[in-house]
């Protein structure tokens, strides 16, 4: 006669605890051969290969409930079936999770640019290439005030959560160059969030061109032209010109400040022809 093997033991053989085995007697996946009067449950040696598949097919990461309705009926073309369908569920979340690893990479290319800053001097004009750049875009809520730029964001946002995982490419402002050389600078000017290349197609979506931008680092809020006035100033000085959008992007918002210093620590990007 057979020697059966305890559930402790068939527990400890296969990495599991004896409350498992008893969970999946419970939903009927894996039964014991024999129960005593006591309660004792007690498996076939041959059984050995079944559990031994199961807990496979759950490192795999498929469902328990799969795995009770695959062993009703299995056999290989089902059980090719079902890892091709799991195989598909990888692949996606493998998508998913690089699109995170990005989204922290992006937001740590900020933060490194806010490190940096630290070894220049504020309000120094310098210039630096930058590639091409979309971004979904809206004028900002009348009147201009602090709280109603966070009002403006939060449409943005509220947007592009509809489609997708915010993008963490980070947010800013743009400054339309007609309105600046018209002498109205916050005329059609607004907020804008900065989108990843996986992103979804948006309205409201507008192209930043790539160009040489004259850069400049501030605390300020975006609707305070005296920084732009100042940009602008150092642009003409130096017998550049103005030919696009000035983008004021945030590098550092409010909440970093244990203080509750009420300004934003951003750069403006003025793209320009040499």
């Amino acid at each position: 006669m057979e020697s059966l093997i305890s559930i402790s033991e068939m527990a400890k053989l296969h990495g599991l605890t004896r409350q498992t085995l008893i969970y999946y007697d419970d939903i009927d996946l894996f039964k014991p051969v024999k129960v005593d009067g006591k309660g004792y449950r007690y498996y076939s040696k041959h059984q050995i290969p079944y559990l031994r598949e199961i807990c496979f097919l759950k490192s795999l990461g498929v469902g328990l409930k799969e795995i009770v309705a695959h062993f009703q009926e299995r056999c290989p073309k089902r059980e090719m079936a079902l890892l091709e369908k799991h195989k598909e569920n990888v692949l996606r979340e493998i998508a998913r999770l690089n699109k995170i690893r990005e989204s922290i990479n992006q937001r740590l290319n900020i933060y490194e640019e806010a490190v940096d800053a630290d070894t220049m001097q504020m309000q120094e004009p310098f210039i630096r290439p930058i590639v091409v750049r979309q971004a979904i875009f809206k004028e900002y809520v009348k009147p201009i005030n602090k709280e109603n730029l966070h009002i403006t964001l939060m449409n943005l946002w509220r947007e592009i959560f509809q489609k997708e995982m915010v993008p963490s490419s980070g947010f800013g402002s743009i400054i339309k160059r007609e309105s600046i050389l018209a002498g109205e600078p916050l005329k059609g000017a607004g907020s804008c969030i900065f989108l990843s290349p996986w992103s979804k197609e948006h309205s409201h979506t507008v192209e930043i061109p790539a160009a040489n931008y004259a850069c400049m680092y501030k605390y300020g809020m975006p609707y305070d032209m005296a920084y732009v006035d100042k940009l602008m100033d150092w642009i003409k000085k130096n017998g550049y010109e103005l030919v696009g959008d000035i983008v004021d992007v945030c590098l550092l918002d409010t909440t970093f400040y244990k203080d509750q210093k009420p300004l934003d620590f951003c750069m403006l990007q003025a793209p320009i022809k040499l």
